[in-house]
Parts: structure tokens; C-alpha cells; sequence
């Protein structure tokens, strides 16, 4: 590395360490934290990433489902600019990878020709970045191929030898769906077309299927909360009270069928003053339901719960490892904002317009992709793959998010747990007046 980019990197580095203790200061939760235990993790963390023995000709294929009006596993197409995040970083630290894109086009067939097509590139290995049946597709593509393959944002359909996944599995958000609704007893269903988890027991539930509009539903969900009055009869005398329930709702459960349907959801129940919890599923995580959210004038606030990885920018305000990898990678987002040359993963648009968006989960897949082909040697998917399986890594190795360990299937070694949304602008990316704000804070452990 230059002199030059040693002193932006350890300026850049310094700023965000200004910032996240000014945050700390203002940012108050509600909830107890405990004391971070002491880890043997250096006290920063470098933004310029090196891989020794990385060949010169390495490169990472990454698959999206392009499209910014709810096609369905589009929803992380903005999240997977993290992608190009670690790419930077690798390029900063001397050892740069090249990233190829190709959109799957929403079906398994399109998703099995971008995998054909990357393999045809000679990448080393592909972070699929869609969900749904596409994803799937492509999973079992690379598989057929011998090419090592990380789902980010979803599991694959079978078990394969070069096959991870390092998002939460489906047991893991169960078990933090239990917990975000502990102590509830009343628990009411409110859904747009997908079914709430089976785990979930409710006192009722009620499908936008059975009502004329979202409106309608809405209006209803918040008289089982016992937020609205009942309507009365048609033929109730005159002078007639209303009432409210006599057992309302102490939690809802709110599921729809893509992140942007869920975004309506929760703001017409929030038009209609309903004042529960709000436990939502992972597509509240995504880039898709905060834009959606902003323009509907939804609001982001604790009323609102989600089950997540704790892989969020509010985690750079912890004072432990996994808070300095998240620093570390927030100030190297600062760093591709503010270049102009630097573009998203498709090549037709500025970084910056999606720094807002670019998450740790698919940063972290490239790193772990690159870090296997710098063990290995060699870009020969393979040996790659082997390289891989035999490998963890944490903060120490360029992670922003949990740790994760690719000797079994499923990486990711933190649990998932509730977190609550916040619309405070915690001052960690570039300044942008037009990105909605919705910050997923992780409720401490213990809690």
C-alpha cells in the first residue's frame, strides 16, 4: 500500500472512531446492556484488506435478481453492493479481485444460465445474492459445476459439499421469533399473502384474502388490539356506546409475501394508531422494506421487531471485536462513496447511490471466497471449495459481521435474536438526504 493510501486509510479509520463515540453518547436504548467481554482481537481493525497468495487473476461471480419493483428475490439487489465493498478493500490492501455480475432474471432458468455463464468466466466461486427458486436454482447449478457457492440471504434447498449458507437457518429464527414474543399471551396473525410460522400460536388470524382492501384489514387488526373502538351494529339503538374488546392483542405477527407488501402492511396498521409490537419476518431487513416504508411515510420506531443475525450498522457502536470489523467496514463504504469511479456491481450506476444499502452479509461472503482462494493458491474452483470448507473466520480475517465457520454447511455461528427498528441517522455512511432510515438495533443478550 502507498503512503498516501496508509493515511486515508488510517484517517478514514480514525474519523469513524469519532463518530461511533459520539453515537454511543446519544444512542439510548431501553434496554439493559451487559458489559462486552475482553477478546483477543487487535484494538482496530484495518480498512485495506491483504490476501497473501491470492492469484492475480482471481475473481468472485455474484448473482442478483435485478429489478427495483418487487420482483420477487430482488429485495437484497441493493444489500449485495456490500460485495463491492470487500472488493475495494482487497484492492487497497495490494491483492485486488475482480467481481462478475449476472442477473439471474428472476427464474430458475436464467438462474442456472448466470451460473453457466460465470463458470464460464473462470470466477473461483459465486455469493448468490437472490432468494426463492432462483436461488435455489443456482445453487444446484454451482453444485453440477464444482463451484463453490454462498447464499448470503438464504438456504439451499439440498446439502451440497461446496454449498454454505451464512444466514440464520430456519430453526435459528424460530428460536428468536420465541423470544421476541416471550411473555405474550394473546398473540394475533396479520397477513398479506404467506403463511406466519408454524411455531407461532395466535388467537386469531386474519388474511388480506378475506378483506376488501389492506385498509379494511388494518382497521381491523387495530380493533383486536383494542387500539380502535368496535363497530357498532347496523342496528344498534340510538345513543349505543362503542366498546372495545374485552381481550385485546398484546402482539401481532405480521407476514406478507415480499418485503414491499409487508411495508404497506405495517404502515396502514400504523395509520390506525395500533400500538403493540409489531413482530416482523427477515424481509424487514431489507433495503426493499425501508425504501418501501419512506415513501408510504411509514415509521421506523421500536414498536417494530424483526429476527436477524446481530450484522447491522448499530452494531459498530459495541466495544468488542465485532464492533471494530463493522467500523472497519462502514468507514470503507465512506471510502467507495466518495470516489466517483467506482460503480455498482452491474456497472451502470455509482457506488454511492446505493451506499446507503451495501450490507455486511454479502462484504463478507466475497471476503470468505477470497481469503479460500488465497490458501489455496489458486483460482480453480475446486481447490478453492477446499480451501473453503476447511476455514472460519471473525473480525481478525476482514468480517464485519458474526463470525462464521465453513466447516459446516451452515456458516454462520452467532444466533439469530430480536431486533428493534430506529430512524436514527447514526452518522456511520455517506450523508444521503434521499435513503430511508431504518436502523435494526439487536436487543442485548440476556434481554
Amino acid at each position: 500500500m502507498s503512503s498516501r493510501s496508509r493515511l486515508i486509510t488510517l484517517i478514514a479509520a480514525g474519523a469513524a472512531v469519532v463518530v461511533v463515540a459520539a453515537v454511543v453518547l446519544s444512542l439510548v436504548l431501553t434496554r439493559p446492556k451487559e458489559t462486552p467481554l475482553p477478546d483477543p482481537v487487535a484494538a482496530t481493525v484495518p480498512v485495506a484488506l491483504q490476501a497473501d497468495g491470492l492469484p492475480k487473476d482471481a475473481s468472485v461471480g455474484v448473482i442478483l435478481t435485478l429489478g427495483q419493483s418487487g420482483e420477487p428475490g430482488s429485495e437484497y439487489n441493493r444489500a449485495a453492493q456490500g460485495a463491492v465493498v470487500a472488493a475495494q478493500r482487497f484492492a487497497q490492501g495490494g491483492t485486488p479481485v475482480a467481481l462478475r455480475a449476472e442477473n439471474d432474471r428472476g427464474t430458475e432458468d436464467g438462474a442456472r444460465a448466470a451460473v453457466q455463464a460465470l463458470s464460464g468466466q473462470g470466477v473461483s466461486g459465486v455469493v448468490i445474492t437472490s432468494t426463492g427458486p432462483q436461488a435455489q436454482a443456482a445453487a444446484q447449478k454451482a453444485a453440477e459445476l464444482g463451484l463453490p457457492a454462498i447464499l448470503p440471504y438464504t438456504e439451499p434447498s439440498a446439502a451440497a459439499p461446496t454449498t454454505w449458507t451464512t444466514g440464520p437457518t430456519a430453526t435459528a429464527v424460530d428460536t428468536a421469533l420465541q423470544s421476541a414474543l416471550a411473555g405474550k399471551t394473546r398473540v394475533l396473525i396479520v397477513a398479506d399473502g404467506a403463511a406466519a410460522p408454524a411455531s407461532v400460536r395466535s388467537v386469531q388470524a386474519l388474511n388480506l384474502e378475506n378483506f376488501a382492501d389492506v385498509a379494511e384489514l388494518a382497521q381491523e387488526a387495530a380493533v383486536q388490539t383494542g387500539d380502535q373502538f368496535r363497530p357498532l351494529a347496523e342496528d344498534a339503538p340510538e345513543g349505543t356506546e362503542p366498546v372495545r374488546v374485552a381481550e385485546p392483542a398484546d402482539a401481532l405477527v405480521v407476514s406478507a409475501a415480499a418485503p414491499q407488501r409487508l411495508a404497506r402492511l405495517v404502515q396502514a396498521l400504523q395509520s390506525r394508531d395500533v400500538s403493540v409490537p409489531m413482530v416482523l419476518p427477515a424481509g424487514a431487513a431489507t433495503p426493499a422494506f425501508a425504501t418501501t416504508l419512506a415513501e408510504l411515510d411509514g415509521t421506523a420506531s421500536g414498536q417494530l421487531v424483526t429476527v436477524t443475525p446481530a450484522a447491522g450498522d448499530a452494531t459498530a457502536l459495541q466495544q468488542d471485536a465485532q464492533g471494530r470489523g463493522m467500523s472497519a467496514f462502514l468507514s470503507a463504504v465512506r471510502l467507495a462513496a466518495g470516489n466517483t469511479t467506482i460503480t455498482n456491481l452491474t456497472g451502470d450506476a455509482p457506488f454511492s447511490a446505493d451506499a446507503w444499502a451495501a450490507d455486511a452479509r454479502s462484504h463478507d461472503a466475497i471476503v470468505a471466497l477470497v481469503r479460500a482462494a488465497a490458501l489455496a493458491g489458486s483460482s480453480e474452483p475446486a481447490k478453492v471449495g477446499a480451501a473453503l470448507g476447511t476455514l472460519s473466520f471473525g473480525p481478525g480475517e476482514g468480517l464485519a459481521g458474526p463470525a462464521l465457520d465453513f466447516s459446516r454447511p451452515a456458516a454462520l455461528t452467532a444466533p439469530a435474536v430480536p431486533a428493534y427498528a430506529s430512524a436514527q441517522d447514526l452518522g456511520l455512511r455517506p450523508p444521503d438526504e434521499a435513503a430511508p432510515r431504518v436502523v435494526w438495533v439487536p436487543a442485548p443478550a440476556g434481554s
